[in-house]
């Protein structure tokens, strides 16, 4: 329970006091820890638990390779994920697949994710998967040749459709492709395919506060959160903040609007009525149904140090804790 709303440390406390815990719990722990970033410290426990005698099972696998995804720890986590069948029993499955995949990509070594992801039988929608994760790595890293081939995966297999549409785009974008990138999404209009609306919420007193992607209509407080999202947007750029300018829309316009639109996603929304909202002292938590992106990564982390407050943002992947200007995935996501 403190573990998924991002008290990891109240989390650790729980489990060292319980006297001989099992696999379930330790298998728990490095989830949490792996939500959260600490790679190490997922690793310490699972070596504990194997130096205890406790013997792993296939989804303490899945939490250790995706701590090591998610700290950059591609040595240790190849070295875990060839060990599981030679030193525990336990074949890799598709869950293990994808972790290895991810841990390649998210490093630039995308020659081989995507020789992995080729080799690769499972069902459609663990397929996917595999196929998704490679998608988001290709963007990232500009590799758009690999990007193309598993999008259309993706899309010919009616798995993560508009996701492929939305990520692909994104991908031409970041080249400079403008054309073919507002081509895709001309498709996406054609065939009817919509892209989720990226939301965040904030709960105060028992009560939901939702916020979506450039509706500001209908965002609680409005013309305060506008004010002060301007005000924090200057004293950013005193700092040398740039907003907008990581790739992060997908249609060719100017960096004016660029940094509009930027400025009005979801978590920035969230984050805005939750400075007014709530008091100085507590850990503002924001949830995210998408993965945040780069540019309010940035922002969150210099915010953090401008108000000296500690803010805990939970997307789609993990958790991000900021702090003094920083954050606890160390820029790697």
């Amino acid at each position: 329970m403190y573990a998924k709303c991002g008290c990891v440390e109240y989390s650790h406390k729980v489990f060292r006091r319980i006297p001989n815990p099992s696999v379930i719990p330790y298998t728990s722990m490095i989830v949490a820890a792996a939500k959260y970033g600490l790679g190490k410290m997922s690793i310490q426990l699972f070596e504990e638990m194997i130096d205890r005698g406790i013997r792993p099972n296939d989804v303490t696998f899945v939490g250790v390779l995706h701590a090591c995804s998610h700290s950059g720890l591609v040595d240790e986590g190849l070295q875990y994920y060839e060990s599981m069948h030679e030193n525990h029993g336990i074949s890799p499955n598709a869950k293990h697949h994808t972790c290895i995949v991810d841990m390649l990509g998210r490093t630039g070594r995308l020659n081989e994710a995507y020789k992995l992801a080729k080799s690769i039988q499972a069902e459609p929608n663990q397929e996917a998967l595999v196929w998704g994760t490679l998608l988001s790595a290709s963007r990232l890293h500009g590799r758009v040749d690999i990007a193309v081939d598993a999008s259309r995966r993706l899309i010919d297999s009616n798995q993560q459709v508009s996701g492929a549409y939305v990520t692909l785009s994104n991908a031409y974008a970041l080249s400079g492709e403008w054309e073919t990138a507002q081509g895709l999404r001309s498709e996406m209009k054609r065939t009817g395919v919509r892209k989720e609306p990226g939301c965040s919420w904030v709960e105060i007193k028992d009560s939901n506060y939702v916020f979506y992607a450039g509706d500001v209509s209908s965002c609680a407080r409005q013309s305060e959160v506008i004010t002060l999202l301007r005000e924090l947007e200057g004293k950013m750029k005193q700092r040398g903040y740039v907003g907008g300018s990581i790739g992060l829309v997908f249609i060719d316009v100017e960096e004016e609007a660029k940094e509009e639109i930027v400025g009005l996603h979801s978590e920035r929304l969230a984050l805005g009525f939750a400075l007014l909202s709530i008091p100085k002292g507590v850990t503002i938590r924001i949830m995210k149904n998408l993965r945040m992106c780069n540019d309010c990564h940035e922002a969150f982390k210099l915010i953090s140090d401008i108000v000296g407050r500690e803010f805990i943002v939970r997307d789609v992947n993990r958790f991000h804790h900021f702090k003094g200007g920083s954050c606890t995935c160390r820029d790697f996501w």
